[in-house]
């Protein structure tokens, strides 16, 4: 029986009514109505609040009218959480009897907490979601948690995922995410759902989000749900940040990098909301302030997000990024005066970005709604949403102005919906997705009319998907589902079962389980070297397989007051794996990629502490093994960390705050060199060979393929900040240290056997690196 086979068969036996799991203890209703009482004016409606009862899986979203109802409330006593993002949480105790309806009217009220700028927060998602779904291989972090992490010049919400567990950094220049033994390119990576394909700056260095536009972050590093599809090693999703003050309010962050500034609030009594971000680098116009020497590069950001409440019960939201790169240098201009000109030290241009457009519109459906033409009944409310998005990503490479030039495209237009509704014992949901692209990888020179290749493709994706949260009992839960997926191009199709298990043998310990295959068929050429500066993106077609993966997760997670503890196992096995081959032929189409296979496994662990003030923070281990296979040969791909540490605490004071990580990391493998020859060349202006004179060119001997390991690093940063409140603002100058007492991690080796003696000279990863900056909010 093939893999897919027995996938499937263990998805459809966790999917078999669980009669044998317990009976029911005796139950009873709570209904009522959840509403915001305002500084000014009457109570409205509270639509979209959550309710959830402490403790069991039972949950549901108060509709546009306030309304909620939750059936199957285990009698006796308990406690109903209500919560609304930017609003103070409520939780009301229960005393429910078996057949009995209990009535509960929740008022909320407006709540504001200030983090490092002011920022509206509520009580931890994480929490909910513990009691809610099955959450499996999943991590939330709200902006409170995420602010006085001590950052590289400025807070970077990516470096922060980088601590998260069975994620593991390749390096301090590198913010590209491996998870879990993934590929770089195996990350679907979202910003309010909508996908961007090249997050980063400065070759990977810093990522695309601002710290003042996000709101919070969702990962899941495994078995995820059937909406997700697309990538096969993981899930981020950036949530922007809605301020729900009412008026206009202003920030601003100057820090040793760059300067941002971000305006936004509500409108409309609280049903709108706006905001519009940018950010520049400025250390060009630093450099030319003090020399004549320009330095030739900087990046740009722009964000811009709104959202609004329609009538009846409509939603509507939009959000839109753009980012630029640009370089453009003449390296013959940065040599000294005395060093002679070589061709290749002309002008280079090197400018890539992105740009992510994405309208969303949501709409509430009440009690009695039902699905039209089979006149369904939606349950308790549902949610129907459809969203319309562009996400393009372009970059280009011109050198002494055409001599040659390199360039790689992708535009990705999308449309794909979901209906969702709630149930006394079921929340099923299903939905589409539908996107066509078009990518562009090409290779010439404008200067002699030669093309040395030029690859289009316009392929066309298309998935269904359905997925059923079912509430067995009050210690249950089973999140199954199943994605349908084909793509033109290749003609390829398959379906991707999907399914995760929750048991709570308490209110505070929970077991989960949780399985599903993925599949990929976008793929980069950036390769697995130590440094990333943009992706290559290239579509699977007749000449390129599709990737495909399954996944294995079990784990037990344990809450605390304010906290919790998660371990969890996983097992990941590359059917197809593409790796990029760097020694291909342009005249040559199909050689891009080898298909290997592989397999990633390991024990990563998360122990959090998030108290609203004084000290907080996490820990989180990793120890993975990934091994990678082609052809009878085996060998360790170049992100291969065996144990990964780290240790992250904030102290919140009244007016200050300080923060402290400390990572220790063992050595990933590299190729390490065992000699160098002089490369002969023929000169047909001489009719003889030689060494290339007057260049000498040396080709360097490898050892085995990633025979060899760095040896460990570790690293301690440091941030401390205070605020100053000043005519009704907060003004907090802040304070960053990477690499407090400057550990000599390597980056890579540099080796000359040009001498009688050989020599190995190691290059360092980040030394001391202290920035100053300040924050400002109106």
């Amino acid at each position: 029986m093939s893999n897919a086979a027995v996938g499937a068969l263990c998805t459809l036996l966790c999917l078999l009514p669980a009669t044998l799991l317990g009976q029911n203890p005796p139950t009873g209703v709570v209904i009522g109505r959840v509403l915001i009482r305002p500084d000014s004016g009457d109570a409205t409606p509270a639509a979209g609040a959550s309710v959830t009862v402490t403790g069991t899986a039972l949950g549901t979203v108060a509709a546009a009218d306030g309304r909620y109802r939750l059936s199957g409330v285990p009698a006796g006593a308990s406690t109903l959480h209500v919560r609304l993002l930017g609003y103070r949480a409520v939780n009301h105790t229960l005393r429910v009897r078996g057949g009995d309806t209990v009535i509960v009217d929740v008022t909320l009220q407006s709540e504001a907490h200030v983090l490092s700028t002011v920022r509206t927060s509520a009580l931890p998602t994480d929490v909910e979601t513990f009691v809610t779904r099955p959450n499996v291989a999943t991590v939330t972090m709200g902006a409170s948690a995420i602010a006085g992490v001590p950052s590289i010049g400025e807070p970077d919400v990516i470096r922060t995922v980088q601590l998260l567990p069975g994620v593991i950094a390749r390096n301090d220049f590198n913010t590209g995410l491996t998870v879990r033994g993934g590929e770089a390119d195996q990350n679907l990576i979202l910003i309010d759902g909508f996908p961007i394909y090249n997050p980063f700056h400065l070759g990977g260095l810093f990522s695309t989000f601002m710290d003042a536009t996000v709101g919070g972050i969702e990962l899941i590093s495994g078995a995820f749900p059937a909406r997700y599809g697309g990538r096969l090693s993981s899930v981020l999703d950036v949530r922007s940040r809605d301020d729900t003050r009412t008026g206009v309010h202003v920030s601003a962050d100057l820090s040793a990098l760059a300067a941002t500034g971000r305006v936004g609030g509500a409108f409309a009594k609280g049903r709108g909301t706006w905001s519009l971000a940018a950010r520049r680098t400025y250390a060009d116009a630093v450099v030319t302030a003090f020399t004549n020497n320009v330095l030739p590069y900087h990046f740009t950001d722009f964000h811009g997000r709104a959202a609004y409440a329609l009538p009846g019960n409509w939603r509507v939201s939009f959000t839109g990024y753009s980012g630029q790169d640009v370089l453009d240098a003449n390296f013959a201009e940065l040599e000294a005066d005395s060093t002679p000109s070589r061709a290749a030290e002309g002008n280079w241009a090197v400018d890539w970005g992105n740009n992510v457009f994405g309208v969303a519109l949501a709409k509430n459906f009440g009690p009695d709604a039902r699905v039209p033409l089979f006149g369904w009944s939606l349950g308790q409310n549902a949610t129907f949403e459809q969203r319309v998005s562009t996400s393009n990503f372009s970059t280009l490479l011109n050198v002494a102005d055409g001599a040659f030039a390199e360039r790689s495209q992708v535009h990705d237009f999308r449309l794909a919906g979901s209906l969702h509704a709630h149930r006394e014992k079921h929340d099923p949901s299903l939905g589409y997705e539908l996107a066509t692209h078009r990518l562009r990888y090409s290779s010439s020179s404008s200067q002699t009319g030669t093309t040395d290749f030029d690859i289009v493709q316009h392929p066309t994706s298309a998935a269904l998907w359905i997925e059923d949260l079912w509430r067995v009992s009050s210690r249950w839960m089973v999140d199954g589902g199943l994605r349908a997926e084909a793509l033109t191009g290749r003609d390829w199709a398959a379906l991707s079962p999907r399914v995760t298990i929750k048991f709570l043998a308490t209110p505070e310990l929970a077991f989960t389980v949780g399985a599903g295959r993925a599949t990929q068929w976008m793929h980069s050429l950036a390769g697995d070297g130590p440094l990333r500066y943009f992706d290559v993106w290239v579509a699977s077609d007749s000449f390129t397989p599709v990737s495909a993966a399954w996944h294995w997760v079990a784990g037990v997670e344990r809450r605390i007051p304010n906290g919790s503890v998660r371990v969890e196992g996983y097992l990941k096995h590359y059917d197809r794996v593409m790796e990029a081959n760097w020694s291909e032929d342009p005249a040559i189409r199909g050689d891009e990629f080898f298909t290997d296979e592989g397999r990633s496994y390991g024990v990563d662990m998360i122990a959090r502490y998030q108290p609203a003030s004084g000290l907080g923070g996490w820990i989180s281990y990793t120890y993975g093994v990934s091994a990678r296979a082609r052809d009878g040969v085996t060998w360790a791909p170049g992100h291969d960390r065996r144990h990964d540490l780290d240790v992250v605490g904030t102290w919140r004071l009244s007016k200050y705050r300080l923060g402290a990580r400390f990572g220790y990391a063992s050595g990933t493998p590299y190729t390490a060199i065992v000699g160098e020859i002089a490369r002969r060349v023929y000169d047909p202006s001489r009719d003889r060979w030689g060494t290339g004179d007057p260049p000498i060119y040396v080709e360097p001997l490898g050892g085995p393929h990633n025979g060899a390991r760095f040896p460990a690093n570790h690293r301690l940063d440091l941030d401390a900040s205070r605020e100053f409140h000043v005519h009704g603002g907060i003004v907090a100058p802040y304070v960053s240290v990477v690499n407090a007492y400057n550990a000599k991690n390597i980056f890579i080796y540099r080796y000359d056997y040009s001498t009688d003696t050989p020599t190995r000279k190691a290059i360092s990863q980040f030394p001391i690196v202290p920035s100053l900056g300040v924050r400002i909010d109106f």
